[in-house]
Parts: C-alpha cells; structure tokens; sequence
C-alpha cells in the first residue's frame, strides 16, 4: 500500500513537471494566455487523481466478485418456507394439534462449491414422530438437554422452516393454509437473543404495539418484572438503553424482551429460556406472573431449569428428537425417568 501510494505521488508530481515544462515556453512566446496556465496544470492533477483509485480497485476485484456471487445465490434461492396462493383468514379460535410431526435440516450447498455440508450437523437433531395437543388458554413446558430439538420445534411453530411429515394444526387447520405473517401475529415470542435498537425504552416497547398507551406499556412490564426498575432510571421510560441494550445487563434486557413479548399481547406465548439471565427470585416472580396470565393465553415454555415448573398443565421431556415422557411434574417427578433424574440432578 506504501510503495503504490508513493507511486502515484512520484507519478503525479512528474505528470505535472512535464505539463509546466511544454507549457511555459508557450506562454512566454505568447501562443498561450498566462491565465490558462494553471488550468492546465489543474487538469493534468485531476486526471491523476481520477485514476489513483484503480489500482486498489482491480486489487479488491476479486474479492468483490466473490461476495457479490455469494450475495446473489442467497438472494436467488427458493424460500425455506412459501405462503400458499388462497390462504385462510388468521385463525379464531388458538387451538394447537401437533400430530406425528418429523423434520430435518436440508442439506445446504455451500457458496460457490459442490460440497454439501448437510446443516444437520451444526443445529438441532431431526423431529421424529412428535404428538401433542395445547387447547386455547393451557400451558405447555418442553424441557430436555440441549441439541434434543426443542428450538427446532419452535421454529416450525413460527414457520422459519417447512415440516416434511406430519400436520402443525391450528384451528383445526393445517399450519401451511396460513400467511406467515397471519401466524406470526397470533405468536409472541421472546428468544434467548432478542434484538434491541438504539433508543429509548419506550420506543423499544413499542415495535411489538406501536399504538399501545402508557398504562398498557406499564402493565407489560410490571408482568415481565421490571417496571420498578425502569421508574428508577434517569428518565424513566425514556432513557436510552444504547445498541443492543449496552447500557443494560443480561437480566435487564431479559426482563425487557419479556416485557415487550406482553406488550404485543397474543393469544400464544412462546417463551424459550425465559429465566435463563434471571436471579432466583426474579426468576421466580416472573413464573408467578405467567401462571396469573395462562389462563389468558396459550404457553409455551421451553427451559432446562424444571424448577417453578409445577403449574404448567403439561410437560413434554424431549431428547434426541423424540418425546420420551409426557406428564404433570408432580408425576414425573415422582416416577424414574428422565425427567427425575434431571431434577434429581439439578437440586443435588
């Protein structure tokens, strides 16, 4: 990068000694008006200075080509997932029947090769053979190890991915009859990674429900566990939280996505790890307020901690893919499976 830089220095300074060496001799005979001089001499640095940045751009060609090749095949290829042409108004009643649903990952090809690196390997293990019902206003937690395919679940739920066997019924109709988005409305949704924007904590709030009011807002956080601590800021509601949430902890911002998952206020709640970033008796609370509210909507709570699990009208174990035990947790704790030996492990 030196030796180019100096390069083009040398080379423009000469450019310029040669036009002042032809020129002034014309000047000085009169065939060309002094004025002009300079002009010309401007033109010649000009010149140089349009074609000073080739060399680094034939440099970045090839990397630039690249990309674009890369960036074109994504944009290229077929969605995972297509709405059908005459889909159905969004569901009215929010009953959910999961019957002997299977998936995996597609292989994938990977960018400007024939490799095939089959995803499979990286994410979740395949579905096989899942069953369950959620009745509208019920509650469901799904626990096992990690890598069972318990995300993977949830990604279906919210149609990132197509299901090769099986139905995902909703109002009695099959998931696949529905808009995206239809779908994506009636979930609430609150990740492990959630999203925040550089803004204040209302104007974050306020993505999931832009028309909401401040009582509303209020009401979503003291759910979520967090509204005292919002008042407790400089400006309240109003105070700039940074990118991502920089100026908040890993708990606070929990709390938040909890909040802002409230906010939107869906029939259906899908909570992955909710308490994951949470202390004890925040966790908790936070527990006790999703029992308050199931009767209300529909849950679904995915988590490896099974403690404050005891209100939930269900529990699915799942692990390698497959529901190994289904039950209440008064009765699974109490039997010898799976799910004992996980609580007995998690309170030795």
């Amino acid at each position: 990068v030196g030796m180019r830089a100096a390069l083009m220095s040398l080379l423009t300074n000469l450019g310029m000694g040669v036009v002042l060496i032809l020129a002034i001799p014309l000047v000085s005979a009169g065939h060309l008006e002094g004025v002009y001089l300079a002009t010309i001499v401007l033109i010649a640095l000009a010149s140089f200075e349009a074609m000073i940045p080739l060399p680094q751009a034939a440099q970045l060609l090839d990397e630039n080509t690249t990309a674009a090749r890369r960036l074109f095949e994504i944009v290229d290829a077929p969605p995972a997932v297509i709405d059908p042409s005459e889909p159905f108004s969004t569901p009215l009643s929010i009953d959910v029947d999961i019957k002997n649903l299977s998936f995996h990952y597609p292989n994938i090809p990977y960018p400007t090769s024939n490799i095939q690196f089959p995803l499979s390997n990286f994410q979740s293990p395949t579905l096989d053979q899942i069953s369950f019902s959620l009745p509208q206003g019920k509650s469901l937690a799904i626990v096992g190890p990690s890598g069972a395919g318990k995300t993977t679940l949830l990604n279906l739920l919210l149609r990132f991915w197509e299901y090769q066997e099986g139905e995902i019924l909703l109002d009695g109709r099959d998931l696949r009859d529905f808009r995206q988005e239809d779908i994506r409305a009636c979930l609430g949704v609150v990740s492990q990674d959630t999203h925040f924007f550089n803004g204040s904590v209302r104007e974050n709030l306020l993505l999931a429900r832009p028309d909401a009011t401040d009582e509303q807002i209020g009401r979503a956080a003291r759910g979520a566990q967090i509204h005292r601590f919002i008042e407790s800021l400089p400006d309240g509601y109003d105070t700039w939280i940074g990118e991502q949430g920089f100026n908040l902890s890993g708990g606070e911002r929990q709390r938040l996505s909890l909040a802002r998952a409230l906010l939107k206020d869906t029939p259906i709640l899908l909570l992955d790890e909710p308490t994951a970033h949470l202390d004890l008796l925040t966790g908790r609370a936070f527990m006790r307020s999703l029992q308050n509210m199931s009767s209300q909507r529909s849950l679904i709570i995915i988590s490896h901690q099974l403690t404050d699990l005891d209100w939930v009208d269900e529990i699915l174990v799942l692990r390698q893919g497959q529901i190994v035990e289904r039950g209440t947790h008064h009765s699974l704790s109490r039997g010898d499976g799976y799910y004992k030996r996980m609580w007995d492990y998690i309170h030795s």
